[in-house]
């Protein structure tokens, strides 16, 4: 009997996190992508929209599979939610 071995893909460093969110933050071509993807959103099955998402990723410079695109965007949204938690605690301080 064959074993199979799944081909170990590179882990995402904290480089590729800071350079994604510094993509989503800056560059003006893939923020009004995203904004025209996010108005066709009802329109597309989840497979759809992730492989549009990567294209406009792909056309800023930076390549990603759909596995680091979900990773990255989970990233983001948790940190999103931590900042805005220690945001809102020291405002409550004041």
């Amino acid at each position: 009997m064959k074993w199979f071995r799944r081909k170990k893909r590179a882990a995402l460093h904290f480089e590729d996190a800071a350079r994604f969110n510094w993509m989503l933050d800056t560059n003006q071509e893939l923020q009004e992508g995203m904004t025209r993807l996010a108005e066709q959103f009802p329109y597309l099955t989840e497979e759809s929209y992730t492989q549009k998402a990567l294209e406009l990723f792909r056309k800023a410079g930076l390549e990603l599979s759909t596995e680091d695109l979900k990773m990255l965007l989970a990233l983001r949204r948790e940190t999103d939610r931590m900042l805005l938690q220690k945001k809102e605690g020291d405002e409550q301080r004041r």
